[in-house]
């Protein structure tokens, strides 16, 4: 469903009955960008089994496997997925920008080739060639939309078998389906969130020294009444692609457990919070329990332990939980919840202004052989931000009409406390026509909704990082000093959409909210809107860094001394660790010691006497 159609209905709407003024939130699809890395073709065919459920790479497929990289592996749009991570198909180029040749009618927008595979042999246990006895099938799972959007019945994703003669690939149609909602889509399977489909290959054109396979989706975008929400439409997720021979339709199992949540929080409200204000009130910070998912791809149910461990960073704090219970997992279960308690609170430190802790989590049934084991690790930080979302935008968030259209998320500090800036995530549209301005706002609290505006930092536009993820920071002309409740958000200036990053997968609606008639209103979507507040007298990450030539650090690594060349008089600096901490003092020196500090890389802001910002990233290895 394209968002125009919505928008156009509500605009007539508005024309006919000007009195019924109604808010309208509108959900678009979201834009993220980088640079892949350089491709080549594989010199030696791959050789069977081939199997990838993508849990080896993020953002951008394997290059063992895959030949090309538009397409993006994540755990955010697959929804209830069959292992961790997907791949997703979308309308966005490899720079994560709308292809310049979308339109309205469906187009190949993007594929998903194998490196070629050697079909005519195999060599293990012994060699000899592959004919169809050897029963050879091609399998995977599909899903449309997911925590995306929805592609249209015009719309398809497609499979495609090749054999590469020369510099020419001979391809073959085999299975495509139609667009489609999820809701459709379950209805169709059962509520099974991803269908397996098994393709036997029997033609003996096929097995051949350079046999390759591709998908590829066919897009159509919204028209360009409303260029603004011209964003990532029309998602398909694919996971666990698998090609092997002894394989039979009535057993499309394999035996492989997994984790398929991304990182639990073992946070009550956010994904991450400033460490003094999880100290100043850890017990209401800290949830009693945390969930989980997990799936099983074998053909027998499975009695799985679960326990984890947290480490603290750079602290003194580690332990253990062990699941006394096993819990059953049944055969070809996917995403099924679970839970566990949190142990204990996280290590209190009113030294340290931010740290983190490393959680590992483990699934295992010892009672196989081989045992199945999958394991997760991921961080929990406390730095110098609030944030709810987990830094996946699976769609992207506005209000209509605009300009003056509104809204605001609604966080909580446990001390009185500033904040200097805001993170804000803007996505990318068909030729960035959401480049307008807006207000970035901060309010008081009014009963449960924003009241008396504190703060405004007006005629901002948006700034487009070159890095996934990377939030854009909008520094405060002035610290905004706060306790307890307040909203931050924005005031939309510009005709359309300002279309900032809206993560689907974690639900906080209750905490956003809109105007669009002069009141507040709660929001009605299901996600995180991707702002996310700074704390404190200054921020680093996000600046401006301007390439001077003649500021140079060196050596790089350094073990005890880094040396600076080329500072002006007047300069000053600082490092800081990855976390955002300030690890020296502020001072103009052209020595630096870094003998105290543990390897890892850090970042050297220097400030120049007329006010600009440069950084130099350099590495501590002793």
């Amino acid at each position: 469903m394209k968002t125009i159609s919505k928008m156009t209905g509500w605009i007539l709407a508005l024309c006919l009955i000007p009195t019924l003024v109604t808010a309208q939130e509108v959900i678009t699809g979201f834009n993220h960008g980088i640079t892949p890395p350089t491709k080549t073709r594989e010199a030696t065919a791959l050789t069977l089994p081939f199997l990838d459920d993508f849990s080896n790479s993020r953002v951008y497929p394997d290059s063992t496997l895959w030949a090309d990289f538009n397409v993006y592996v994540n755990s955010g749009f697959p929804l209830n997925s069959v292992t961790r991570h997907g791949a997703t198909f979308d309308v966005l180029d490899a720079q994560g920008r709308v292809y310049d040749y979308a339109i309205s009618n469906p187009f190949i927008a993007e594929h998903l080739t194998s490196n070629p595979i050697r079909l005519d042999s195999v060599f293990n246990p012994e060699p000899h060639a592959l004919t169809p006895a050897d029963s050879l099938y091609f399998s995977f799972f599909y899903q449309p939309q997911g925590n995306g959007n929805a592609p249209e019945a015009q719309d398809s994703l497609v499979l495609e078998f090749g054999v590469i003669e020369g510099i020419d690939t001979l391809w073959h149609h085999v299975w495509s389906t139609p667009g489609q909602t999820l809701a459709h889509f379950l209805a169709e399977n059962d509520s099974v969130f991803f269908k397996q489909i098994m393709i036997p290959i029997t033609d003996t054109a096929f097995f051949k020294p350079a046999f390759c396979f591709r998908f590829y989706n066919y897009a159509s975008i919204a028209n360009n009444a409303q260029p603004t929400s011209r964003g990532n439409e029309d998602n398909w997720n694919i996971d666990f692609v698998y090609l092997d021979r002894g394989r039979s339709i009535a057993n499309p199992s394999y035996p492989k457990v997994s984790i398929t949540s991304e990182g639990p929080s073992f946070l009550t409200r956010y994904r991450c919070m400033p460490y003094k204000h999880y100290c100043a009130n850890p017990t209401a910070s800290i949830i009693e329990k945390f969930g989980m998912k997990v799936s099983n791809l074998d053909s027998q149910a499975h009695q799985l332990m679960h326990q984890y461990t947290v480490e603290q960073v750079g602290g003194g704090q580690f332990y253990e939980n062990v699941s006394h219970r096993p819990f059953n997992v049944p055969a070809m279960t996917f995403s099924q919840p679970d839970s566990a308690m949190v142990a204990a609170l996280f290590a209190i430190d009113y030294e340290k202004d931010t740290t983190s802790f490393i959680i590992r989590q483990y699934i295992s049934d010892s009672t196989c052989n081989p045992p199945l084991v999958d394991s997760l690790v991921y961080t929990q930080g406390f730095y110098n931000y609030f944030a709810y979302d987990d830094g996946i935008p699976e769609l992207g968030f506005g209000v209509e009409p605009s300009p003056g259209g509104a809204f605001a998320v609604r966080f909580e500090l446990n001390e009185l406390d500033t904040i200097c800036g805001v993170q804000i995530l803007i996505n990318h549209t068909l030729n960035d026509a959401n480049n307008q301005y807006f207000d970035i706002v901060v309010w008081k609290d009014n009963n449960g909704k924003p009241g008396d505006e504190v703060y405004r930092l007006a005629g901002r536009k948006p700034i487009w990082e070159d890095q996934i993820y990377k939030f854009a920071y909008y520094k405060f002309d002035q610290l905004v000093r706060l306790n307890g409740v307040f909203y931050i958000g924005i005031v939309q200036q510009g005709n359309g959409l300002l279309n900032v990053g809206f993560d689907a997968s974690n639900d906080n609606s209750q905490y956003n909210f809109i105007n669009v008639t002069g009141s507040w209103q709660p929001s009605s979507k299901a996600g995180s809107i991707m702002l996310r507040p700074v704390v404190g007298a200054g921020y680093y990450i996000g600046v401006d860094e301007i390439e001077d030539s003649n500021i140079a650090v060196y050596p790089n690594p350094a073990s005890n001394t880094l040396h600076v060349s080329g500072l002006s008089i007047g300069a000053s600096m600082a490092v800081f660790d990855i976390t955002g901490r300030q690890v020296t003092p502020t001072s103009y020196a052209d020595e630096i010691n870094v003998s105290e500090l543990h390897d890892g890389l850090y970042l050297l802001t220097i400030t120049q006497s007329d006010g600009s910002i440069i950084t130099r990233k350099f590495m501590v290895s002793k």
